[in-house]
């Protein structure tokens, strides 16, 4: 984003900070779980599909810029040699300041630029933008960043992120699932399936209700399902049960309950036959939701 400014400001500053080298996106994760700490809150995320612009806002009272430096200007400086950060703040007299840093010789070199010519010792309500090379990489970072602002564990893709996801050492492909998972702690997503699971929005559901219901497939994620109901419990069990009614409706199919009897009928009033003794887990998962009380 381009600003009118007539003045910019230096200074030196001595950093400590060692950042080890990384994929930019894991650069970008660390910048926000750490900015989150040290100023105790939150990023506001504003982005727009389909561009290339995502901006991340702290609505503080007190920045120290040269703190700030110290702590954030190497982190930074990576993040912006691939994909370019800008970052901004108030000042007192309520003018627009841009903050950027240089290294030199082992230091950074803190630049202000404003209107006035004053430099601001402390700023207010930061944001930071980063401009990514395309709108899909855009978008996935977005909805990482806002897991990670949530303390998620896993945070769930459809397949068209994949390459990015790869390129960026996110997740480690397994094509047999029907998403991407991608943990944000240490340990590969496939061996916590319950964090998987959690990770799953209710959209994501309702497609893997529709990939069995209309297209008779058995997406593996239903054997997590089934896993946790005879262990400690489905997270967000409730929405299982709402992506299914859902999924239901969409397609037509109308439970039909006669006495004790309940009986599946498609949109063309033909029963479907579905039973708790088979091995198919989404088979078992759907009996479970839909007949609770006889089992």
């Amino acid at each position: 984003m381009q600003f009118h400014y007539d003045k910019t400001l230096q200074q030196k500053i001595k950093t400590m900070a060692k950042i080890a080298d990384d994929t930019p996106a894991w650069l970008t994760i660390y910048l926000i779980k750490s900015l989150k700490e040290w100023l105790g809150q939150p990023c506001r995320v504003s982005y727009q599909e389909g561009e290339t612009l995502l901006q991340l806002g702290y609505e503080v009272l007190y920045v120290p810029v040269v703190e700030f430096a110290q702590l954030f200007a190497p982190l930074i400086g990576k993040v912006n040699k691939i994909w370019p950060v800008q970052i901004f703040g108030m000042a007192d007299n309520h003018e627009l300041v841009e903050i950027s840093f240089a290294e030199s010789n082992n230091e950074y070199i803190v630049q202000q630029r404003n209107v006035s010519g004053i430099w601001c010792d402390n700023l207010q309500d930061i944001y930071l933008s980063v401009r990514f090379p395309d709108a899909l990489s855009a978008g996935c970072m977005c909805q990482i960043i806002w897991a990670a602002i949530r303390d998620e564990q896993v945070a769930v893709f459809d397949w068209r992120f994949a390459d990015f996801l790869n390129q960026q050492k996110l997740c480690k492909a397994d094509y047999t699932l029907s998403y991407c998972y991608v943990s944000l702690a240490t340990d590969i997503a496939q061996k916590n399936p319950a964090a998987c699971l959690s990770g799953l929005k209710l959209q994501q559901k309702e497609v893997l209700w529709r990939m069995f219901l209309e297209k008779h497939l058995a997406p593996p994620e239903f054997e997590w399902v089934k896993d946790a109901l005879l262990q400690d419990g489905v997270p967000d069990w409730i929405e299982w049960h709402l992506a299914l009614y859902r999924t239901l409706e969409q397609l037509g199919i109308r439970s039909i309950n006669v006495g004790s009897a309940f009986e599946l009928m498609d949109n063309a009033g033909k029963r479907l036959y579905f039973s708790m003794e088979h091995d198919n887990a989404a088979e078992h998962v759907l009996m479970k939701i839909l007949f609770p009380l006889n089992q």
